[in-house]
C-alpha cells in the first residue's frame, strides 16, 4: 500500500516547504539585524514579532502536517508491524485527526484465544481511497500501532 517513493516524495515536499519558510525567516532576520545596527527600535520590535509569527505559523500550517505524515509512513514501511485476520464491520464517515494525521476509523471483529469475538479499531489513512468492503468481509491487516499499513481480503 505504501512505497519508499511515497516517503521520499513527502520528504522532498517537506524540504521545499522548509526552504520557503526558512528563506522568509532569513529575510526577516536580516531586517532585524539591519534595524539593530541602525537602532530603529520600532522596526526591530515589529520585525521580530513578524519573524516569530511567520516561523510559528509556517511550521504549524505547512511543515508539521508533512512531518507527521512522514513519521507515519516511515513507521508503516520500517517500523514494527503486526498482522491480524479479522472480519470487517464498518468505517467512519468523517476522518479524525490522530497524531497530526487524518484517518478514518475502521471497526473490525477479531476472536481472542478462547474464541470470543471482540471489536477492534484501526485507522485507515484518509489520503488513500478506502476499498469497497462489505460488512462481514474477511480481511488480513498489517498494522503499526493502530494504523493500517496493508490490507487484503482473504
Amino acid at each position: 500500500m505504501y512505497t519508499e517513493q511515497d516517503l521520499s516524495s513527502i520528504l522532498k515536499q517537506q524540504n521545499k516547504r522548509w526552504l520557503v519558510v526558512g528563506s522568509i525567516c532569513l529575510l526577516l532576520a536580516g531586517v532585524v539585524v539591519f534595524s539593530l545596527v541602525k537602532r530603529i527600535e520600532a522596526l526591530t520590535t515589529c520585525t521580530t514579532i513578524v519573524l516569530g509569527a511567520v516561523l510559528i505559523f509556517g511550521y504549524d500550517m505547512f511543515i508539521r502536517p508533512l512531518h507527521r505524515y512522514a513519521i507515519f509512513l516511515n513507521n508503516a514501511l520500517h517500523g514494527r508491524t503486526r498482522e491480524a485476520d479479522c472480519v470487517y464491520q464498518s468505517v467512519d464517515a468523517d476522518p479524525s485527526q490522530v497524531d497530526g494525521v487524518y484517518y478514518f476509523g475502521m471497526t473490525v471483529q477479531q476472536t481472542d484465544d478462547d474464541g470470543k469475538p471482540f471489536d477492534r479499531l484501526f485507522y485507515w489513512d484518509a489520503e488513500k481511497p478506502f476499498p469497497q468492503l462489505q460488512q462481514g468481509d474477511k480481511l488480513h491487516i498489517v498494522y503499526h500501532d493502530r494504523m493500517v499499513a496493508d490490507l487484503t481480503r482473504i
